[in-house]
């Protein structure tokens, strides 16, 4: 009882985050690992999964996942392989599974110039790390014909929805059930046929039908049998789908006046049928030519992001929203973001009345990537002049919830350095917003733990942090990879709660080495790779 009084007083004064291991330094974002293409979701208890290429630049590259909780650490150590059945697998996409684990859709690729062979495989992963779906992950068809630029939806039950093109240029769809069968036949079900190549557009309503683009201005409904039941011609070219969240979707794109192009958007009910006016919406009448396109719902709001003239200055950063009757929520101009010169805003929902929007370096801070949150009536949230994520910027970006109103962004630094970086819902990088039944718990735990070691891999030194339940002894000992001792690095009586401890690699040889929790009753190991 007393304990916890202390415990109560404590947060109550200093309002502490305890024992993130999330980075608060945008120069100094936490490292993943080491490799290309990441690309980042949420799993549903304030933590996300990344995939990343790694193991080779070229040809073969490997795929990775990892999970990181809560606090930025990683409960399933060090990476797991995504495998399949040829030497390489790269390019992954990834879902949540509406379970608490993901789903991945990936290239799985034989090389050898002049010849190769490449399919489009799907693997579902659990929150354990556990590989569902075979060893080797499920085939979307069994058409013997080089696929790819696969995209993936959920379908709700588990399962998910792939669309991926064929070197003849025809785009086909297939649903996997939640136990990795082939829904919609062995072959899948043809979508379009677009001699452009140009990546495929899929999004999944409330009313389980999906909408697919495989052409720049066509659109096609499946229901969930796989379906077609509608084929629609737009009047723009086609950037976007996303769901209008009741049984509907929202499309959006360009159109040309002369060399400058407008963002356009329409609202389609669950049956095509357009609900906003003909032939559609003006969202900005002059785009930045190479501007990136940003488009999220957040509840009953569509936020437009992009680059282009406000007020007679180029390359400005704005956003604009779209209310479900398709009126404008700022119907006198748009929302500038940050200073000019910019070359896009990235979309980012937050909680129902606020939104983040991302940008990349401008000449008031160069080389840098920052964020703003705005409210609904356009007001900033956040410093004037914005919150500093990462210096030098994040590339490759991709983004998820924190599931508190606060988001996670993954990418790429420099030399191939795959980061993360969570900023909560005040704006404050890596500090963690839990309840105080979460806090008291970190303090006085409820159960043993062995974190993983960060960083790692590691060159000079790293930090162990453990925690225990009770007071006793413990100690922290070193092995190679033979299981021969090599150090022990804390050994005696130590206090409930949690620890960490120092690690040098000083007298140590690159390698991998087991690092080991010993108490009187239990023991928890993990690995740790040193490169030098």
């Amino acid at each position: 009882m007393k304990n916890l009084l202390l415990v109560i007083i404590l947060i109550i004064i200093t309002g502490i985050k305890l024992f993130s291991q999330w980075s608060t330094d945008p120069n100094n974002n936490l490292i993943v690992g080491y490799g290309l293409d990441p690309h980042i979701c949420s799993d549903s208890a304030g933590g996300c999964y990344i995939t990343y290429d790694y193991h080779s630049t070229a040809y073969p590259r490997w795929l990775a996942i990892e999970k990181l909780d809560l606090y930025g650490y990683k409960p399933w150590g060090i990476n797991k392989r995504i495998l399949g059945e040829s030497p390489e697998q790269s390019g992954a996409e990834i879902i949540e599974d509406g379970e608490g684990g993901v789903i991945v859709s990936y290239i799985d690729r034989y090389e050898n110039l002049p010849y190769w062979t490449q399919r489009v495989r799907v693997q579902k992963i659990d929150s354990n790390g556990n590989f569902l779906w075979e060893p080797t992950g499920v085939k979307v068809t069994l058409d013997e014909i080089n696929q790819s630029s696969q995209k993936i939806v959920n379908d709700g039950e588990g399962g998910a929805v792939v669309i991926w093109v064929n070197t003849q240029a025809k785009y086909k769809v297939n649903r996997i059930s939640s136990d990795g069968q082939r829904i919609w036949g062995d072959s899948g079900v043809v979508a379009g046929i677009n001699g452009w190549y140009d990546p495929a557009l899929l999004a999944r309503t409330t009313a389980n039908k999906y909408v697919v683009s495989a052409e720049r201005n066509k659109i096609k409904y499946f229901d969930e049998n796989g379906s077609a039941f509608y084929n629609d011609s737009l009047d723009f070219w086609l950037f976007n789908i996303i769901s209008d969240g009741v049984g509907g979707i929202i499309v959006s794109g360009k159109v040309w006046n002369g060399m400058i192009p407008k963002l356009v958007a329409q609202r389609k009910d669950s049956l095509g049928n357009n609900l906003w006016q003909e032939p559609y919406v003006e969202v900005a009448d002059s785009l930045y030519i190479n501007t990136s396109l940003s488009i999220k719902q957040n509840k009953n709001n569509i936020y437009c992001g992009w680059t282009g003239k406000r007020n007679g200055i180029d390359k400005v950063a704005q956003f604009q929203v779209l209310r479900l009757d398709g009126s404008m929520l700022f119907p006198d101009e748009s929302i500038q973001v940050g200073i000019p010169p910019l070359n896009g805003t990235i979309v980012q929902p937050l909680e129902e009345n606020r939104t983040a929007f991302i940008y990349y370096s401008s000449d008031f801070l160069p080389d840098s990537l920052l964020v703003q949150s705005y409210d609904t009536l356009g007001n900033k949230l956040w410093n004037e002049e914005g919150i500093l994520i990462a210096h030098p910027p994040i590339e490759y970006q991709s983004y998820t919830t924190d599931g508190n109103g606060g988001f996670i962004i993954g990418g790429v630094i420099s030399n191939f350095t795959v980061v993360a970086q969570q900023v909560n819902k005040f704006g404050n990088l890596g500090e963690i917003i839990t309840s105080m039944h979460q806090e008291c718990q970190e303090i006085f735990p409820t159960e043993m733990i062995l974190y993983q070691n960060y960083p790692n891999p590691f060159n000079s030194s790293t930090v162990i942090s453990y925690s225990i339940t009770f007071e006793e002894n413990i100690s922290i000992k070193i092995y190679n990879s033979l299981g021969e001792l090599i150090k022990t690095i804390t050994n005696g009586l130590v206090r409930s709660g949690i620890h960490t401890v120092n690690l040098s690699s000083d007298d140590l040889p690159s390698g991998v080495y087991i690092y080991k929790l010993q108490t009187e009753t239990k023991f928890l190991t993990k690995k740790l790779l040193i490169i030098k």
